[in-house]
């Protein structure tokens, strides 16, 4: 998934002459949290609504009213601002925020703001690839790191006659080992894990089960 088709494309911002109390305004209003400072069509700057708040009256105050209204952006303003470019991948969008902490990056093409990516909207879109919003069951197999183990673990799936809505691999706990964290579509899973647990991996999540579950005596 590109960052062109997660990105807000309607940015709302500011230049650097703007005041404080401009700049907030937009954030109360228009619910953002964040607003870029734009000259030229370039990104110069970034305001979030914190940096905006933390100079913005807690009390009533003339003095504090006139602090607001007279600061420009250009003097409180966070630079330089990291951006990414519309072709970016979301999940290098995702390391960049992570890595530096931060709440958006503005996409820049041809140094010029086409939009801004935020941490919400890129937990949508994993929500969205991970497939968590459609019905189905979570399996997580321990695996070597080795060529095959991903195609007989989906072949057994097909076989149980389940389709793979989302699957990503992660490092396993131990050295040369992978976790394959699925969802399927199937509810009742229990045929697939015992073929899987049969071909010889091991199910991290959820634990095996009887298939046939034993009935009291009566």
């Amino acid at each position: 998934m590109l960052v062109e088709e997660i990105m807000e494309r309607n940015v709302y911002f500011v230049g650097p002459e703007a005041t404080a109390s401009e700049a907030l305004l937009i954030t109360q209003e228009k619910r953002v949290r964040h607003v870029p400072i734009v000259e030229s069509g370039k990104v110069i700057g970034i305001l979030s609504d914190r940096d905006l708040r933390d100079i913005s009256p807690s009390t009533l105050s003339p003095e504090q009213d006139d602090l607001l209204a007279t600061t420009k952006v250009k003097d409180i303003m966070r630079k330089p601002v990291i951006t990414v470019h519309p072709l970016d991948a979301m999940e290098d969008a995702a390391r960049i925020i992570y890595e530096h902490k931060i709440g958006c990056l503005p996409v820049v093409q041809n140094d010029q703001l086409v939009g801004i990516i935020t941490s919400t909207d890129i937990l949508h879109a994993i929500v969205l690839v991970m497939g968590v919003a459609q019905p189905g069951s979570h399996l997580e197999i321990d695996v070597p790191d080795q060529p095959g183990a991903l195609l007989e673990v989906t072949r057994i799936i097909k076989e149980g006659g389940a389709n793979i809505i989302s699957i990503y691999i992660t490092p396993g706990k131990e050295e040369k080992r992978k976790t394959i964290v699925l969802r399927v579509s199937a509810f009742d899973t229990r045929m697939i894990i015992h073929a899987i647990v049969a071909a010889g991996y091991k199910m991290i999540f959820p634990q095996p089960k009887p298939i046939y579950e034993e009935r009291p005596n009566e």
